[in-house]
């Protein structure tokens, strides 16, 4: 009778056993399947990710374009107001000395040098060569 006391007593420990690996196995099946779910959804969530990376390096790329199209263009605006500026000088100093020469022209008066000896021929050369460069 002992015997077959332990045998039972055996027994029931090893359904209880089995009873509560099998509620394992369930439980760790429902958590793999948890697991998978999280794995699949962290793993979309990675895709976004990459692409919203990718997005972004394009956008940056482009605004890198258009920063340096700007200061190109900025560089040739100001270039072109420096060349409009020296060219308003020169046109306002040929001006200006065109018309010393056209005063100079009326003012001086050429005689004749034996007359008047203090107008020499390198002077009046001098005038005429002045006069053609204006």
């Amino acid at each position: 009778a002992l015997d077959t006391s332990l045998s039972r007593t055996w027994r029931e420990e090893e359904r209880s056993w089995r009873v509560e690996d099998c509620e394992w196995r369930a439980q760790d099946m429902d958590f793999r399947v948890e697991e998978r779910d999280w794995w699949h959804l962290e793993h979309l969530w990675r895709q976004e990710n990459r692409k919203w990376r990718k997005e972004d390096i394009e956008q940056r790329v482009l605004e890198n374009a258009r920063w340096i199209w700007l200061r190109f263009v900025e560089k040739n605006r100001r270039d072109v107001e420096e060349k409009s500026e020296q060219l308003k000088s020169i046109s306002n100093l040929s001006a200006l000395i065109g018309g010393f020469a056209v005063v100079a022209f009326v003012e001086l008066q050429f005689a004749n040098p034996d007359e008047t000896p203090d107008q020499s021929p390198a002077l009046i050369v001098a005038y005429a060569a002045t006069t053609a460069l204006t």
